[in-house]
């Protein structure tokens, strides 16, 4: 009995110290030359589907330390941005239809299909209107229903929860190609 009460222990610490050990910090990161006409931008990275920041201006983040990430990442208010972020969603649920011969394989063929359709894996050139500056502002990707379902970038203003700006991309087969 106590070593099996060892062995739950050890096992419970061991999962406890790689749930602790995979936390990352945010870390903000700043664009703009002055905080005081700057706007800050956070980007939905950590669910399906989600969005990436790429580059700003030629830019990229650089690596962050290690258990941190960069958020918010902070621009110049007053004008136009043209950001780049890598928007992604994959279908990961898919039921088979076995034992029905060439109609389970038609079945299943559409579903191969419609997954291709509907995922995105790529990069998208997000343009961006003026933001106030000192605001707070989230984007998020987020794919609606249907075949292939629209893909729509949406720039959130935090405080009030209104949108500023939602941006709509086709992607070609799974995002090799953006329209």
């Amino acid at each position: 009995m106590k070593t099996r009460t060892v062995m739950c222990l050890l096992f419970s610490v061991f999962i406890a110290s790689f749930l602790i050990g995979c936390k990352t910090t945010p870390v903000a990161y700043s664009f703009a030359a002055s905080e005081t006409n700057a706007a800050h931008i956070s980007f939905k990275d950590d669910d399906t589907p989600s969005v990436v920041f790429v580059s700003f201006d030629g830019q990229t983040l650089p690596k962050p330390e290690s258990k941190t990430h960069w958020d918010p990442v902070t621009f110049p208010s007053g004008r136009e941005l043209r950001i780049v972020v890598h928007a992604n969603y994959q279908t990961t649920s898919k039921t088979t239809l076995s034992g029905f011969g060439l109609l389970g394989d038609v079945v299943n063929l559409a579903q191969d299909v419609r997954a291709v359709s509907r995922n995105v894996d790529a990069d998208v050139l997000f343009i961006c209107p003026p933001l106030a500056a000192g605001r707070d502002y989230l984007l998020t990707f987020s794919k609606e229903p249907g075949m292939p379902g629209r893909n729509l970038l949406t720039l959130t203003y935090v405080e009030r929860g209104t949108v500023v700006v939602q941006q709509e991309f086709e992607v070609v087969f799974g995002g090799d190609s953006v329209r």
